[in-house]
Order: C-alpha cells, then sequence, then structure tokens
C-alpha cells in the first residue's frame, strides 16, 4: 500500500449558479467557506458532496480520512458507490469493521462517518444512484441524524439539480431544534405575572 501523504488540501464551496469547473474539488453545502476549508472543517457539515477530476486523489483522501477517524477513535467507514448499487452495505465492508458497525448501530448516540467513493464510476456501469443510496439509507435506517456521510464524484459525470435531489431525499439531514431562550431568574418569575398566557396555572 502506497503511503498516504498529506497535502492540506483545501475546497471551496460551490454555489448554485457556479458552473461545473473540473479544475478544482468543490464542496457543495451551506457553508461560507471563502479562501477555503481543509478536512477537519469539511467533516464537520452532515452531508458533502467532493467534486474534483479523475487523478485527483478523491479515494486515497477519502480513505485516509476514514483510518485517521478509526484510529482517533471514531466510527468511520469506507465504501464504493457502484458496489452499493449491487449489494447491501454491510457486506462491503471489511469483516473486521462490522463489528464496529454493529456498535455504531447500537449506541444512541456516537456519530459516524461514512465515505461513499465515485458516483462517476457507478454511472458507467450503467448504475443507479437512487437505489444505491436507499441501500445505504437502509443500512442506516433511522440513524441518519448520526452519520455524516461525503459522497464523492467527477464533476462532468455530477447531475447537480438531479443527483443532489437524490442525496435529499434518500439521506435528508433533520432539522436543527429551535433553541429556547433562557431566562433569567427575574424573566421567570414576571413572565406569568404579565399574562402572557405562558404559566400552566393562569385561569381565565
Amino acid at each position: 500500500m502506497t503511503d498516504y501523504i498529506d497535502l492540506q488540501r483545501r475546497f471551496r464551496d460551490a454555489a448554485d449558479e457556479d458552473p461545473v469547473d473540473p479544475g478544482y474539488g468543490a464542496l457543495l453545502g451551506e457553508y461560507e467557506v471563502g479562501e477555503g476549508i481543509g478536512w477537519p472543517e469539511l467533516l464537520e457539515s452532515d452531508r458533502v458532496v467532493l467534486l474534483a477530476e479523475a487523478g485527483s486523489g478523491k479515494t486515497v483522501e477519502m480513505r485516509a480520512q476514514a483510518r485517521r477517524l478509526v484510529e482517533e477513535g471514531t466510527a468511520a467507514f469506507f465504501s464504493p458507490v457502484e458496489d452499493l448499487d449491487r449489494e447491501p452495505f454491510v457486506d462491503l465492508i471489511p469483516v473486521e469493521e462490522r463489528e464496529r458497525f454493529k456498535e455504531w448501530r447500537t449506541d444512541p448516540e456516537a456519530p459516524a462517518w461514512f465515505f461513499l467513493d465515485a458516483v462517476d464510476e457507478l454511472k458507467l456501469t450503467e448504475g443507479r444512484l437512487d437505489r444505491a443510496l436507499l441501500r445505504f439509507s437502509q443500512a442506516i435506517d433511522g440513524r441518519l441524524d448520526r452519520a455524516r456521510i461525503v459522497i464523492s464524484c467527477r464533476p462532468s459525470d455530477w447531475r447537480r439539480q438531479h443527483d443532489l435531489d437524490l442525496v435529499r431525499r434518500w439521506l435528508p439531514v433533520s432539522p436543527a431544534p429551535k433553541k429556547t431562550p433562557s431566562l433569567s431568574p427575574e424573566e421567570a418569575f414576571m413572565r406569568p405575572l404579565r399574562g402572557d398566557g405562558s404559566f400552566r396555572g393562569e385561569t381565565d
């Protein structure tokens, strides 16, 4: 196995109006990234589509990030999207990783990172992205809110609206709960006295 060299990759957000430029790796998401962000910041996103040309090192980088996360004690898994179109996810990960996957499924709080590689390879074999994503969604059923997912593809093979809609359909992100502003002790005491209907003990 070739030793991995950390190139300190930088990624930038691709706005909806941007053309798909094969000259850069692009992160499709909802974050303003300015001059770009590195892997640590990228992996804070719930869903990422990583676009970069063939030979740019997408697969090597994704495998390396999965290994790094595992070494840090975090659940992380790598799988080609092409294989997901034909087989269940659990059958695609190495035997020694399946126990880690089962442990993650049973832990109600632990996050996990999933690196799904090469949508373009799937399309070369006339596979279906919707079927591959459905298989993956079924494998982590009920745990999408704890799954952070990175999907890679060549820019020329990524159909921005159609493929992104499939990701949103099968791998939705739960909306963040709205935070209720905390009240000071004085505000908590005065609120029911103001007659705003928030005090359960009030009567008409």
